[in-house]
């Protein structure tokens, strides 16, 4: 098995030393409480010193630990490694001596030598991991036959165990053959839970590095061809205009209508080109340009061309903007673009004499957005498909000519470059309203 990168390295290493110190915490309120609650035969003294050591390793590992990862040079990886392994092997030997001064083969605590082998086996090769097995199941040997055979002493745990396991040469090797096959069963198994998990991982990552290219080759593909019939459209645009202006010549009443809707068609047909041509260029440029901005000037820029189209069809039309709201980083053409997209989507399906609200408040880190209108509403089965690409609602009136499908499109690929959220609810034919989370800087959001 392949170990991981050095970050994996890194945050396995913190998360060891902040277990530890909740172990040792647990160990001496244990301690404290088997001794003096229980009654517990134990070496409370002892107990405590190894607690002491225990405290100053785990200092010395966090200082070592915050030494090694200041490093930029190559031996990152293998200093990272080092510790880690000096953290396991520290550990296991304090456990031992821990286990001996309280109750030996009696105390339970024997099983925790298998969390140390799941955690070298989770990190480290198939031979590192049966090495660390070996390590421990050495150490308990030792500290088992020793006991047994009164080479040192035994401490029992009077009030807990009735009866001297230690001396029971059959239970002895019993229990270590157990303990063995259980040591080399718990690895042989961690090994192949994260084998299994790190090939699934890494097919996925594989899967979707393809996808990303295939999108990508996709989005190139629609930038080029768009760019090519944006052209081509402008031209013919330009040739029916000087045609139904008469430019070139009178034309009948009959010719006239035919131009106007020549060219009204194929103005729908240049926004629409204009608008798939804008969203894939969005897609394939992930360097956006942030800056600072006034967002008071954002809005007021927005809303004056809004105010006129409001007044044209009698809809109220109203605006408040947080005044603790000053500047915020991002792109100002395309945040200019979004509300502007928002904006004329309520104006354009809110029937005259209706409502439209805009309201920007301040929020810690972030601004919330709400666009509300009194238009036709969304069917609720399709809100979650209203951001989709060419997708209109099937009550779009059929007068409502304008809309390409890929406003809403362009706005949530907006939000999402500025690291936001944006949602959508509506009740038919009353009400739509859009909310939209954006960061104040979206550069030091992660």
């Amino acid at each position: 098995m392949e170990e991981k990168l050095i970050p994996a390295h890194i945050l396995f290493a913190r998360w060891f030393i902040r277990i530890r110190w909740i172990a040792l915490v647990i160990l001496i309120v244990s301690n404290y409480a088997v001794k003096h609650l229980f009654n517990i035969s134990i070496q409370e003294v002892s107990i405590y010193l190894l607690s002491a050591v225990l405290f100053i390793l785990n200092v010395l590992h966090t200082i070592i630990l915050k030494q090694i990862t200041k490093k930029k040079s190559s031996r990152v990886i293998l200093g990272i490694k080092n510790e880690i392994h000096f953290q396991i092997i520290t550990d296991l030997i304090i456990l031992t001596l821990i286990i001996h001064y309280s109750g030996g083969i009696e105390n339970p605590l024997i099983l925790f030598y298998f969390l140390h082998m799941i955690i070298a086996s989770s990190i480290y090769s198939t031979l590192v991991s049966y090495l660390y097995a070996t390590f421990a199941i050495l150490l308990a040997a030792s500290l088992t036959l020793l006991e047994c055979f009164s080479i040192i002493p035994h401490h029992t745990l009077e009030g807990f165990v009735n009866h001297d396991l230690y001396k029971s040469t059959l239970y002895v090797f019993g229990t270590g053959f157990v303990f063995a096959c259980t040591s080399v069963f718990v690895v042989s198994l961690s090994h192949m839970i994260i084998s299994r998990s790190i090939k699934s991982e890494e097919t996925y990552v594989k899967t979707n590095i393809e996808l990303e290219n295939q999108d990508k080759l996709k989005n190139e593909y629609v930038l080029r061809v768009t760019h090519d019939i944006k052209g081509h459209v402008a031209a013919v645009l330009s040739c029916i205009d000087v045609i139904r202006t008469k430019i070139a010549g009178p034309l009948n009443e009959t010719q006239e209508e035919f131009a106007n809707r020549a060219f009204e068609r194929t103005e729908l047909l240049s926004g629409f080109v204009k608008n798939l041509l804008n969203l894939t260029k969005k897609r394939l440029k992930h360097d956006t340009e942030f800056e600072d901005i006034l967002f008071k000037d954002l809005i007021n820029k927005v809303v004056t061309p809004i105010q006129i189209l409001t007044k044209d069809k009698y809809i109220d039309f109203n605006v408040y903007v947080d005044k603790s709201i000053q500047m915020i980083t991002g792109n100002p053409f395309t945040i200019e673009e979004l509300y502007s997209n928002l904006l004329l989507n309520a104006v354009k399906y809110t029937p005259p004499h209706g409502r439209i609200e805009l309201t920007v408040k301040n929020r810690f880190n972030h601004i919330i957005t709400e666009i509300s209108d009194s238009g036709i509403g969304i069917p609720k089965e399709e809100l979650s498909r209203v951001f989709d690409e060419f997708y209109r609602a099937t009550n779009v009136p059929k007068d409502i000519k304008t809309g390409s499908g890929l406003g809403l499109s362009i706005v949530k690929q907006i939000v999402e470059d500025h690291k936001g959220k944006i949602s959508v609810s509506s009740e038919l034919g009353v009400w739509t309203k859009f909310t939209i989370i954006l960061p104040k800087n979206p550069t030091i959001i992660p």
